[in-house]
Order: C-alpha cells, then structure tokens, then sequence
C-alpha cells in the first residue's frame, strides 16, 4: 500500500494520509518519470511474451526509435529477465493455460522496464520466480539504480545474494519505523540493541525474523506489539542522538543527477496511439477463434433462422404486421445480441486500459477509436452486412437495389451505436454483472419506445421525450420509412461522446474492504483445546514409474496437435513422515501423461485418486471475492469436515486454522476481486492452503505455497505442513527460494532442470555428497538449496553462458539416469498389481459431503424488479380503445423479455460458482446435487419475490384484469421465464467453457424464442412451429394473450370505423384469432411449468455429465503438470 501511495496511484477514500512526499523537493509526483510494478499482472492472454513486450515498446518508446531499435530493447530485456524460453508462449489465463504465474510477473517487470524510467516503484516483484531468475532480477535493478534511477522495491524472503545487493533499507513493523538507513549499516544498528546475527543466517532472513509480529497466538500477540513498538522508540532515539552529536543519520547518498538527465516519460501521439492498439486488437481478435466465430455464426444463423421465420412475406393485414415484427427483429434484436456481445468483452478488456491509461501510454479517444478500427472487417462490417444480405432476401422484402442498401445501412448504423452503447455501461461500472444490467434495462426502455408495442403519440407524457434519445426508434423508424440516415448520426455522436466522458472521468475506486469485527474472543480461546480429527491411519506412499509429461498445443489453423515434453520418465518415491520438496528452476501449458502413478505400490482407481489427494493451486481464483477470510475457511470447514464432527468444532477448526497461517487480522476483511480490493495477494494464498488443509488430506501436493509470503509466515507455513508430516502424512510441494532451515537432513529432494530431467531424487542428507562425486561442491556460506537449484539452472541472458549451463545440466542429467535404478526399483509385482475398487485403500476415501448438511451451507455463500418498473412507467394505465389493441398486444410481447433478464442473471454470476464448483468437486467436497439444488433454491425467494411485485405491478398498476386469477398467473408466467432464462444459461456456460461463445449462442436462442412467440411473425413454416413448441416464450405468450385479452372490448373513434359503423376490432377474441392465439390456455400454463422443469433437469444431466468426464488422468494431470 505504500508503494501505492508513493507512485501516486492509490485511490482510496477511506485512507487518510500525514505528512508529505517529495520528489527530488517538489511534492507533485508527475514531476519524475516513473513507473510501477504491481502486484497483479494485466496481460491480454492471448499474446505472446515477445508480442506483449513489442506492442508496449511501440507505446513507450520515444518516436525517435526505429523499428529495429525497439526490437533491440525488447531482445535485452527478455534477456534480463530470462524470458527466451517463453517468448513464444502465450500469456494465458485460468480458461487456456500459457505461461506459469512465475512467468507472468517477469513480463509485467519488463513492460515497465521498457522505457527506463527515473523511479521504479515494485510490489513484491520476485514472487513466483525461481532462486536465479530473483537473483538476475534484483541484479537488473541494481544496475538501473547505479544509472541514477531511484529502484524501490517491496520483496519477501530474499536470498543472501540478494541481501548484499541491497543499498539502503527501510524496515517497518505494524506501521512503525524501526529501522532507515544503509542496509550494511542495520546490522550493527541491531547489534547495539543485543540483538546479534547468528553465523551462516542470511541478513534479510535475521531482520524479518526481529520485526515480524506473532499473530499465530493470542497470548503471543500483545508481547509482539510491545517488541515492535521498542525497536521503533530504539530507532527514533538514535536518530535523535546523531542529531544531537551534530551528525546526520545514516543515509543513502543522492546520485547527482542533471536536470534533463532522465528522459521524461514519453507518451505516444494520437495516430501512433491507435496504430498501435489497432494493431494489438486485431491480433487478440484473431487468436480468439471462438469469440470470432461466435459473431459470425450469430449473423449466419440468426439471418437464415430469422429469415424462415419470416420467410416471403405477403401484404394481407397478418402479413404487413409480420413484416413490422420482421423490421422490429432487423432494427432492435440484432443490436441488442451486439450489445450484449460487447458488454461482456469490453467488460473484460478494460482492465488493461485503465492499467495503461493509469501510465499514460494511452487515452480515451485513441482506446475507443482503435477498438473500432480493429473489428471493423473482422466483425463491425462483414457481421451486420452477412446478416442482411441473408435476412433481407429470405424473409421477400422488396427487390429494389436502394432500399436494400438503406436496409443495410439502419442495420450497421445500430450495430455501431450498440457497440458504442455497451462502452458507455462499461465505463460507468467496469463489471459485467453491474454493466449488462443497465445495458438491458437501458435496451427495454429503448425498445419500448421503438413503436411496435406502443404507439409513439401514445407514450405517457414523463417518459415520452426518452424516444427523441433511443437510438432504437430511430433505427426502427429508417428501417420502416427508409429514411435512416438522418436521424440516427445524432445517436451515434451522443453515445461515443458519452463513452468517452465517462472512461475520462469515472476511474475505479480501489477502496478497502473490511467488515465490522466481531467478538471471538471465547472462540478463539477454545480453539486451543478443540478435539483432533485425525484419523489414525498413515498416509500411503506415492511412486511414480516412468512418469512423463508432455503439453500438447492445439493449432486451429493447421487442425493438427504438437506435443512439446515437459518430464522426461521420471521414478520417485514420495513417502509419509517427512517433507518431499520438488525442486525445480521454473516450467512454464493441455497436458498428457504416461506412465504410471502408485499408492502403496499398486495403481490406485480414480475414486481413491480423488479421495486421497488434495491439491493447493498456485493461483487463488478460487476464492469467492465477497466472503470474508473467516467465512470462507468456516463455509470450507463445514462442506470437507466429517459429519460426526459438531458444527462448533468444524468452527474451531477452522479459527484454528485461521491463527496458524497468521490471518487473524484480516480474519473479517473480504477477500475482495478486481473491482473491490480485500486482502493481500499473500493472503490470499494463505486462505486458498487453509482451505485444503482444513480436511487434514492423506497426501497434499502444493504448487509454490510460500510463494507471496514473508519469511516468517513461509516458516510457518512449512512448519505447518511438517506437523502434519508427524501425523503420518504425505506433503509434497513444490518450492522456489526456500530457505536454509525449511528443510531437514531427512526431507526427500526431487530435483529438476528446466528441459524437465530429473537431475537428483533422494533425501537431502545425501544430495550434496552426490553432486561432490560429480565435482561440484557446495561453499560452507552458500545455502544447499541455493546451491542446488543454481546448479541445474540455465543462465539465458547470454549465448555462451547458456550454452555452458546446457551442458553441465545435461551432464548432471545423465549421471543421475546412470545411477538411478532400472525403472525405479519396482518389483514385477508392482508392475501388474492394480486396484480396481477402493477396496484395499477404502479407509482413504472421502465421500462429499451429504445433500442435508451441503445444501444450506451453500445457500448461504453464494433486476427483476427494474424491468418491471420499467414496464409500469410506460404502459400504465391501459386502455380499451382501438389504438390501446397494439399496447396490450405489446406488452404481453415485451415481458417475454424476463427471459433474457433470467440468462443476463445466471452469466453475472454461474461462471465463477462454476469453476468453484469444479474446483471443490475434484476435492470431493460435494455433489453436483448439492451444487445444483443450493443454485436453484438461492435463486428462488429472490424469483418468487421478484416475480410476486411483477405481478402486483401488472394487474393493479398497468391495469390488467385485477383478479386473483390474473395475479397468480402473471407471477407464475413470470417466474417460469426467468427459470428458463436461468436454466438456458446453466447449460450453454457448462457445456462452453468460453464465456464469451456462451453469451452469444444463448442470445441467438433467446432472440428466436421471442420473434417465433406469436406477435412478432404469425404465420411460422411448419418445421419451425413443432420446434416453436420446446420454448416457454410460446407457452407464456400463449397463456397471457388469453387471460389478458378474452372478454375485453374496445371502442374506436368515427374515423376509425369500417362503412358499416363498426370497429376494425371491438373485442379481444378478434385480436387472438388474428394473431393465431385463440388457444386454451390451460394447456399452455401446464406445458410452460413442464418446460421450467425440464430445462432445470437438462442443466442437471449437462453438468453431470461434464463433471463425469473429469478422469484421474486430467486430475492428477493438474497435480503434476508442474
């Protein structure tokens, strides 16, 4: 937070500040050049390392630089930060693997080092790297600042070579000061206070140690505080005894630099600006196949759908009122898919702007106006211009060449301004959930205004002047009078400015979140004497035989898979008792294995695979963002514990565990996600270990626990996992930097050099005398991991040194295989011996727990009422007059909107409890029933109240028949849309596990559903009309139009009556057989409830069926894979 507020980037309301800082003596911070490195890496996913870095280079560097001296400067710093084997490699994100978190961070260092900047501001910048990759790191840095650059740096558990790097040092405990100064200069400072550095102890180790507080128990806490607070009075009491001995305290001497020294910070020009994004968007557009497809798929199938439905139109009564239904689908339907398309991509790439735009590398208009460019061909033009062409002549609009054009054209001028229209709901609130709300809300007000459910001059007086600012009227109006282009430009400027004022203006608050503290003091006092829940039994040793890992890249151009090795066979025991460290200097990726992986010497199935593992993976996206860290280890504690536990001791387990990893203080603090910031990105880590360790697993494997952590929460995290080593278990993990003291004599060692060769396998007592035979001895001063991780280490920043690295580590490869028994030493025994049935390793297995005790654990962790808001202000009251026929008519149409409203619900928010689902299903916490019931009764009061408020809205606010019939009904109609809508999304989201491919093929169905209702088109062709029948807009429509409509009369002014003196329609039985809705409606009601249920027991068998498919193959794939 410091390195925030020192860069100037920190927005915060609730924070408050004293004091001031300086920038070479002038407060304003714009002054000095400067960059910053933060804790999280906003990347785009689907650019390489090397592309990533060339595109920021083209954004940072001075115009002066020619194409080949921005090549250079990338080249030196992929170098630099040991990047040239992943160049290549994707960024990634948690839906397509790419480079490793390790990775990621170096990448993020190097866009900021790209344009040298005075200041360099890091946030815990070494986390996720490997010993060497840290140490170059810190080196890199070094250089700069000895350049005259002012480095910065927040960093955790650095290593002796990276101590006697440092310059100056600044140590804080609780937020007091204890120590500023000359780092070589602290230690003697602390020597002074009887504090004294103990022989062959790193530096930075010993001085984290002597300031880091004890929160892992109570009785410890108030000693801690009482410690910090006289270190800080020792410091503050020297400080003033130099001042008054005359000198000054020691201080790190100010480079000289010149005014004009520094190059200030270069901002791109307009024009280069958005060269350059168009650039990178096109690329990213293009590497999203499904996304690309999505949208032309859309175009194609809803046109040629779209088309059938209206397929030659005639000009009888019936037809001219499918051809303004078929206009209405052109004009609106079709811009409101793109709206919705682009609220959820725009939702997701808008992180990148505001963390550029944050640097001033790029601007508003330059961001809006690229955007636009880049998807002009892909999809702005050839999407809205495939769909004309196909609907227009399919549905039999006239074959006139002009009017055809004007057609296309009402049809591309709202695809832009709908485009345009989702900026502005993303630049007033960043996330999807928040954004596709007003987008739809906003879209229902503008169709309503469109003139096919109410005539204009009919509008209520407080909401008819909306129309003059719907760009749907406008758009509906040029399609019907082909005259288009007047109206809509005004539009289309009023949203792009809109746009642009709002991503100007509105920047994301990153404010704290915390909750109230709650009492638990008695609580935590018990958690001392809480029952173990140990279960006695050892923990089985893992083998692996010949195991290999290979990535397989899949090339959608090409059609063909490649598969790069990333293990080379490898044989080793991991056995119960001690620590089994995995070793390695950074992998960075589908992955297939061979070989084979034993439980106490035979194959295990995937059941006790499932049953006996867990797995703490190295990122922490699995955290629900809303739930504070209490609550997210008791929610775990309540779903993994065993049932014959009490619901207080799974609590006291759980504050247990929240007191060994040292989160008590941020025990009621929320998570928090990108839009509300929480806890630490350690912190984080820490939550996501407790979560596993809460069911006390038979064998734990952790990718990189320590990873983020200070010293002494790593210590005490590993010494954690040692206790549990004591109780039979079998803990493997995965390490970068461990310390000296992390592992012990009889630990078990697997180590592995980057082209995935096993280098050494075998207790650590033995690793050094085995690499001493080899020639390679470990200095007394020098840290036998370090040692070891050094030594299998290839050093890419220069061509020779790789070169000598390669060989020694292939050589230290092939003595290992040389001495490594055949096969691992397995007997033929092992070789055919095969558990079939949990039967041998039964007391392993652990069953989810049950549906009664999931269910109401689950309902309590994870805008209905707007749309029908909005439906009041502009159709009460109705009337009983002819021109009151199309606004009754209309407004049965326009609820069938509720459909949407309940798929918009379910994309806010399925994908993340998805992933969650899948996350805590592999550790076999729960059922897919428990999942799914506790979504749909979470669902349901917020529905059924929703849907109740509907209903009084419509019959006594609107003016619908006010009975208990037409309530019930109008409730019940409601509800079952919006289930649907729910249902609709379950599925597409589990069986698409791109988001985005989701949103698109389920507004295409949506949108059908609603134009083959009824009102829209009258006369279906007769394949349509059978599959017209499994969408519960029919039955809605259906059952409405006739409660609604039967027995009304309707008036008509002289004007309007027929030569005979009567009405063209005096009653609503008139108005159902002309749209062909004279039906029984109780049918209908029946048919839409059989619809609610059956699309809810399709989402349950697509789910099932997709967690099915989760084999011990991709399981311990995600185990291993690293």
């Amino acid at each position: 937070m410091l390195d925030n507020r020192l860069s100037n980037t920190l927005r915060d309301r609730q924070l408050t500040t004293s004091g001031e800082i300086l920038y070479n003596g002038n407060p304003d911070p714009l002054t000095v050049p400067s960059a910053y490195v933060m804790q999280d890496d906003v990347l785009l996913p689907d650019l390489t390392v090397a592309e990533t870095l060339q595109y920021a280079a083209r954004l940072r560097l001075p115009p002066s630089s020619d194409p080949l001296g921005q090549a250079a400067v990338v080249d030196k710093v992929i170098w630099e930060l040991g990047l040239k084997d992943c160049m290549s490699t994707r960024i990634g994100n948690h839906a397509r693997k790419g480079c490793s978190g390790g990775e990621k961070r170096r990448t993020s260092l190097g866009v900021r080092l790209l344009c040298n900047p005075s200041v360099l501001f890091l946030d815990e910048v070494t986390t996720g790297l490997d010993a060497l990759s840290a140490f170059q790191l810190v080196r890199t840095l070094k250089d700069l600042a000895a350049k005259g650059r002012t480095i910065i740096v927040t960093i955790h558990q650095p290593r002796s070579e990276i101590w006697n790097l440092f310059d100056r040092l600044v140590l804080l405990s609780e937020g007091n000061l204890i120590y500023s100064g000359l780092a070589s200069e602290s230690i003697l400072h602390f020597h002074r206070l009887g504090y004294t550095l103990p022989e062959y102890m790193n530096p930075a180790e010993f001085l984290i140690d002597l300031t880091t507080l004890d929160t892992q128990r109570p009785d410890r806490g108030s000693s801690s505080h009482v410690h910090a607070e006289s270190l800080s009075s020792a410091w503050h009491a020297a400080v003033q005894t130099e001042k008054k001995a005359g000198m000054q305290p020691a201080d790190f001497p100010l480079a000289n630099v010149q005014p004009g020294e520094h190059p200030q910070t270069f901002k791109p020009g307009f024009w280069r600006s958005v060269t350059v994004q168009t650039s990178r968007t096109t690329k990213v557009t293009l590497r999203d196949p499904l996304g690309l497809t999505a949208s032309l798929l859309e175009a194609i199938l809803l046109g040629i759908i779209a088309g059938w439905i209206f397929l030659n139109l005639d000009k009888t009564l019936s037809g001219i009122r499918s051809r303004e239904g078929a206009l209405y689908c052109a004009a609106v339907l079709q811009g409101y898919l793109v709206l919705l398309q682009e609220t959820y991509r725009l939702s997701s790439d808008v992180k990148l702007f505001d963390s550029e735009r944050m640097e001033g590398v790029v601007g508003v208009w330059s961001f809006l106006i690229s955007r636009r460019l880049s998807k002009l061909f892909l999809e702005d033009l050839i999407v809205p211009l495939i769909f004309s062409v196909i609907f227009y002549f399919v549905a039999g609009f006239e074959l006139v060449a002009a009017q055809f054009f004007y057609f296309f054209a009402g049809v591309f001028l709202c695809h832009i301004v709908s485009l345009n229209f989702a900026a502005v709901c993303v630049a007033a609130f960043r996330d999807f959930a928040r954004a596709s709300l007003i987008a739809n809300l906003s879209f229902t007000m503008q169709s309503i205004c469109s003139g096919l459910f109410i005539q204009s001059d009919r509008l209520p007086v407080y909401v008819k002047w909306i129309k003059y600012i719907a760009y749907v009227w406008y758009a509906n109006g040029a399609l019907v009078y082909n005259e288009f282009l007047a109206h809509t430009s005004n539009a289309l400027a009023v949203f792009i400015m809109l746009s642009a004022v709002l991503f100007r203006f509105h920047v994301p608050d990153w404010s704290s979140a915390r909750v109230h503290e709650v009492e638990l003091d008695s609580l935590v006092d018990e958690q001392r004497d809480s029952p173990k829940s140990s279960t006695g039994r050892r923990a089985p040793e893992v083998r692996l035989r010949n195991y290999g890992l290979c990535v397989r890249n899949r090339s959608v151009a090409k059609m063909k898979t490649t598969e790069v090795p990333l293990f080379k066979s490898i044989n080793a025991t991991f056995v119960p008792g001690v620590l089994n460290f995995r070793l390695r200097d950074g992998l960075g990726s589908t992955y297939q294995m061979e070989g084979d992986l034993l439980l106490a010497g035979a194959i295990a199935s995937p059941s006790v695979i499932r049953s006996v593992f867990s797995y703490v993976q190295q990122d922490d996206e699995n955290l629900i963002p809303t739930l504070t860290v209490r609550e997210t280890l008791q929610y775990a504690a309540s779903l993994r514990l065993p049932s014959w536990m009490s619901a207080h001791q799974k609590t006291q387990a759980a504050e247990s565990i929240l007191l060994k990893l040292g989160l008590r203080d941020c025990a009621n603090t929320l998570v928090g996600g990108m839009t509300k910031s929480g806890i630490s990105k350690g912190e984080k880590r820490r939550v996501t270990i407790g979560v596993q360790l809460l069911t006390e697993p038979h064998v734990l494997i952790l990718d990189e626990p320590t990873s983020g952590l200070d010293t002494f929460t790593a210590t005490s995290i590993i010494n954690i996992l040692r206790s549990l080593t004591m109780e039979g278990k079998t803990i493997i993990l995965t390490i970068h930097q461990p310390r000296a003291d992390h592992i012990r004599d009889d630990d078990q060692i697997l180590l592995l050099a980057r082209a995935g060769y096993p280098v050494y396998g075998g207790s650590a007592q033995a690793m050094l005398p085995h690499f001493s035979h080899l020639g390679y001895d470990c200095l007394r001063t020098t840290s036998p991991t370090d040692f070891a991780l050094d030594l299998v280490t290839v050093d890419l920043q220069s061509a020779a040194r790789e070169s000598e690295t390669s060989e020694k580590v292939q050589s230290l490869a092939v003595a290992w295989k040389a001495q490594e028994m055949p096969e691992g030493n397995f007997s033929d025994d092992d070789r055919t011996r095969r558990i079939q049935t949990p039967a041998e390793l039964r007391s392993y297995e652990r069953t989810p727990a049950s549906l009664r005790t999931a269910l109401p654990i689950l309902l309590k962790r994870s805008s209905v009422i707007g749309f029908a808001v909005i439906m009041t202000l502009f159709w009460a009251p109705l009337k009983s007059d002819y021109e009151d026929v199309q606004s009754r008519v209309g407004y049965v149409q326009q609820q069938m909107g509720l459909y949407f409203v309940g798929m918009l619900q379910n994309v806010a928010i399925y994908p993340t409890e998805r992933n969650l689902f899948y996350s805590e299903h592999s550790d076999r916490a729960y059922s897919v029933e428990s999942f799914l019931l506790q979504y749909t009764l979470l669902e349901l009061p917020f529905e059924v109240v929703s849907s109740l408020i509907f209903a009084v809205l419509a019959t006594m606010a609107v003016g619908l028949p006010r009975t208990p019939t037409m309530l019930f009904l109008e409730a019940y109609n409601c509800f079952c849309l919006l289930s649907c809508g729910e249902s609709l999304g379950v599925i597409f989201n589990t069986f698409f596990d791109h988001s985005g491919f989701a949103v698109s093929a389920t507004s295409v169905i949506l949108s059908l559903a609603l134009m083959m209702a009824g009102v829209l088109s009258t006369d279906l062709p007769a394949f349509l009309q059978a599959f017209n029948h499994l969408s519960p807009a029919k039955w809605s429509l259906g059952n409405l139009a006739v409660y609604t409509l039967r027995g009304q009369s309707f008036t008509c002014t002289p004007a309007q009556q027929l030569a005979d003196g009567a009405c063209p329609i005096a009653t609503g039985e008139q108005v159902l057989r002309l749209y062909n809705l004279d039906v029984r409606p109780e049918l209908y009601v029946m048919a839409l409830g059989i619809c609610c249920v059956a699309y809810r027991a399709v989402a349950y068998v697509l789910l099932k069926a997709k967690t099915a498919s989760f084999t011990w193959k991709s399981f311990t794939g995600k185990m291993f894979r690293k």
